[in-house]
């Protein structure tokens, strides 16, 4: 029987909810054997990944990317995270900011599968079409 990664974040999460940081830290070596032995370890990438999202979601934790021109100030993350956290009503907000110089102005900010755009170009193009039409 194929296990899948979910499957494995899974158990990995319940094994280690709850345990001292030195019990997770043996409890992950004996799962990363696990999963050498097994010839899973090509798939530690998304097993990584659905334990987060097993994990924010019992700690009501919100991951957030803030794509921006340039590094955007303290005073901006503020009102980024405050954002996110009325939006998805939750505790704790993580935010990575991504530098794109493609970005002519503004932020875009996205949350799992959604996008907040609220860069200069989407902007600009909104007023080309009412200005168009």
């Amino acid at each position: 029987m194929k296990i899948s990664a979910t499957q494995y974040a899974k158990t990995l999460f319940a094994i280690t909810d709850g345990k001292t940081e030195t019990e997770v830290v043996e409890i992950v070596k004996k799962f990363v054997g696990i999963l050498q032995k097994k010839g899973q370890f090509k798939n530690q990438a998304r097993i990584i990944e659905k334990f987060s999202q097993l994990w924010n979601k019992k700690y009501e934790i919100t991951e957030a990317e803030v794509v921006s021109r340039e590094k955007i100030g303290e005073d901006v993350m503020a009102h980024v995270m405050t954002y996110v956290r009325n939006k998805y009503k939750t505790k704790e907000v993580v935010l990575k900011n991504i530098v794109n110089k493609d970005i002519k102005g503004g932020i875009i900010i996205r949350v799992g599968d959604e996008v907040s755009d609220l860069s200069v170009s989407r902007k600009l193009k909104e007023l080309k079409k009412v200005l168009a039409s």
